[in-house]
């Protein structure tokens, strides 16, 4: 939405009779003075400023965030400070380099501590004296019809922001991290895991307004189940499967009631069917890759979809063409490590699989597949297995 452009857009509006009182009708039902009404409209016209550091754009939602560091001695030097390591979580990009000030040994300390904040990293090392006392406020807003939306308010300690931060970045951890050292942006997380095509056009409505109301009151706060079923919806449409999935999924499951949180890195002792049927999916893979190689539609291209859902409709099938697909890669001295790979990973399952996987399962089977893939030997790793005189005999 362009702010600019709108000369007047209601915050508050009233559109029908049940949310009128005493005789009062649209504004006149919420009066605000002259005053007041001038001075918030101003100081919101100056944080969505086209040019300004105090917004950014999210799909539908356009967020306003500033610092209240009144009660410090360089209260404007550590405002900006903090404001610009909001930046820095929350942008791709870095922020200018017109830097607050840095010409004492306190405005270092305070940059050094907000920027480890920014990061998403715990700390211990960060004095949280120097951030406690600072004020942070963060307003999601969003067109809607003829009026603004306020998909969130959030007014709090930058102390706490931070520990919103780092309890979020606990919360997407998994190894290996598809992201490198830095960690992902709150709409790169949802434009790799919920967009068609990855454009940011196609987040789905609404949901960034959630997850960033998930991400910045902490650990208390689920993170919304649309989340989860957006990026269920889109590896069963088609999505390869990856570490931003399996990230996103881990964070939604560890804040919902009466779930356990999928593991960091690959569990081979894990309780849940679904997750090892995860695993096994990705050997059956691997199998296909060792006798055939490339191919045009590989079994996750094929039936990934039906084996995170329906799981006992799909696997007899599998298993049987995977007999074919190892017998084909031993002749060629290729794949020796999966058949024992794939007995321990039958050796985890109930005997009877699950006719059908609900939507939290269907996640844990992506978080499988993600860990099993990524624990695959290296191909010099595969290479020496192949070579290996013990194996060769048994064969």
């Amino acid at each position: 939405m362009d702010w600019a452009a709108s000369a007047e857009i209601p915050l508050v509006s009233f559109n029908v009779d049940s949310f009128t009182s005493y005789g009062k009708e649209q504004g006149f039902n919420a009066p605000t003075s002259k005053g007041a009404a001038f001075r918030y409209g101003a100081a919101l016209n100056a944080l969505l400023r086209r040019e300004g550091r105090h917004r950014l754009r999210i799909a539908d939602t356009t967020i306003a965030f500033w610092a209240d560091a009144s009660a410090h001695e360089q209260s404007e030097v550590f405002a900006q400070a903090t404001e610009e390591a909001v930046l820095l979580f929350f942008e791709e990009e870095q922020p200018s380099k017109d830097k607050p000030p840095n010409d004492s040994e306190f405005t270092s300390l305070v940059e050094d501590a907000l920027k480890k904040v920014a990061k998403g990293r715990a700390q211990a090392d960060v004095d949280l004296a120097l951030i406690d006392g600072v004020g942070f406020n963060v307003l999601g807003l969003a067109p809607n019809v003829a009026r603004v939306a306020v998909r969130f308010w959030i007014s709090n300690t930058f102390g706490q922001f931070r520990r919103a931060l780092d309890s979020h970045a606990r919360a997407v951890a998994i190894l290996p991290r598809p992201w490198g050292d830095k960690p992902p942006s709150v709409q790169r997380l949802l434009v790799k895991t919920t967009a068609l095509q990855e454009k940011f056009e196609n987040i789905p409505d609404g949901l960034v307004g959630d997850v960033m109301r998930a991400v910045l009151q902490g650990v208390g706060t689920p993170y919304p189940r649309t989340w989860l079923a957006a990026t269920v919806i889109r590896l069963r449409a088609g999505d390869t499967p990856s570490g931003w999935h399996a990230a996103a999924i881990k964070a939604c499951l560890s804040r919902m009631q009466h779930e356990e949180t999928p593991p960091v890195s690959l569990d081979e002792k894990n309780p849940h069917d679904a997750y090892h049927l995860g695993r096994l999916f990705a050997v059956l893979e691997a199998a296909q890759y060792a006798a055939l190689g490339r191919v045009n539609a590989s079994i996750a291209d094929r039936y990934y979809g039906a084996a995170s859902s329906t799981p006992a409709r799909v696997f007899g099938t599998l298993m049987r063409n995977a007999r074919n697909h190892i017998s084909d890669a031993r002749k060629r001295g290729r794949g020796l490590w999966i058949e024992p790979r794939l007995q321990q990973i039958i050796n985890c399952l109930q005997a009877e699989l699950p006719h059908t996987l609900r939507l939290e399962d269907q996640g844990r089977f992506a978080v499988g597949y993600y860990h099993e893939r990524a624990h695959r030997p290296s191909r010099a790793e595969a290479e020496t297995e192949e070579a290996s005189p013990e194996m060769q005999g048994e064969e």
